[in-house]
């Protein structure tokens, strides 16, 4: 994975920043709540990450900081699927959406 994002890879991950937080959509039904994004770690080896084209927007309480509404990926992720479903259903849900 290059450390940089290329121009296409900037533009697409602006889109899906822009789209908002999809564990939001999935708990809500609405797509907005600005959030961080998120790079898929289902299928990478240990302490990697998936490039810029698999990434998903989390808000800061469904990425990192669980609430009392909203549970977080980084705080366990089995709970967070659970919940929202899993890295790839959101990343194929935000694919659709953009």
């Amino acid at each position: 994975m290059a450390k940089h994002q290329r121009k296409a890879e900037k533009e697409h991950a602006g889109k899906v920043a822009d789209l908002g937080c999809v564990a939001c959509y999935v708990q809500a039904g609405v797509w907005g709540t600005p959030g961080e994004l998120h790079h898929l770690r289902a299928d990478c080896g240990a302490a990697q990450r998936a490039g810029w084209g698999e990434v998903i927007c989390l808000c800061p309480e469904h990425h990192r900081n669980s609430s009392r509404e909203k549970f977080a990926i980084h705080a366990g992720q089995k709970t967070f699927e659970a919940h929202y479903g899993t890295e790839k259903e959101l990343l194929a849900l935000t694919l659709e959406n953009l």
